[in-house]
Parts: C-alpha cells; structure tokens; sequence
C-alpha cells in the first residue's frame, strides 16, 4: 500500500477539534487524533494510507450509517 504523506499546520486546538491548514485549504480533525504534546502553531506530519478494514463487525457498523443517507448529492 502506497502512503501519501504531507506536513500541515496547526492554526487552533479547541476541546476536542484541530482546526489545520493545508497550502490554502482549513479542516477540522479530531483532537484525539493529534500527538498529545501537539500545539497551535506547530507543524505536523501526517500521513495517509489505505487500510483493510478491522476486524469485528465492520459490515454492520457501514450498514447501520448507510440507512439514513438517500443517495445522491448534497443538498445545502
């Protein structure tokens, strides 16, 4: 499996979300997902690659999401 890896910046750490900036693009994460002596105005490694999926009932749970989600594009 191939990884894509980048740095982005951390532009704010609120309770429990990271606001980073990658090149001009803002998004939100998961504080949790952050090291836990991350802080604002640092840079971070991250790192992206495809995984199989777990184990346990991973099916169930992709089903149980899917229920509630008509289909087709967003409507904001």
């Amino acid at each position: 499996m191939t990884a894509i890896e980048t740095i982005v910046f951390i532009d704010e750490l609120e309770d429990r979300v990271a606001r980073l900036v990658l090149d001009d693009q803002v998004f939100h994460l998961p504080r949790a997902l952050l090291p836990a002596d991350a802080r604002e105005g640092q840079w971070l490694r991250v790192s992206v690659a495809v995984a199989p999926a777990p184990p346990g009932d991973s099916a169930a749970l992709r089903k149980r999401l899917g229920e509630d989600d008509p289909g087709g594009d967003i409507k904001l």
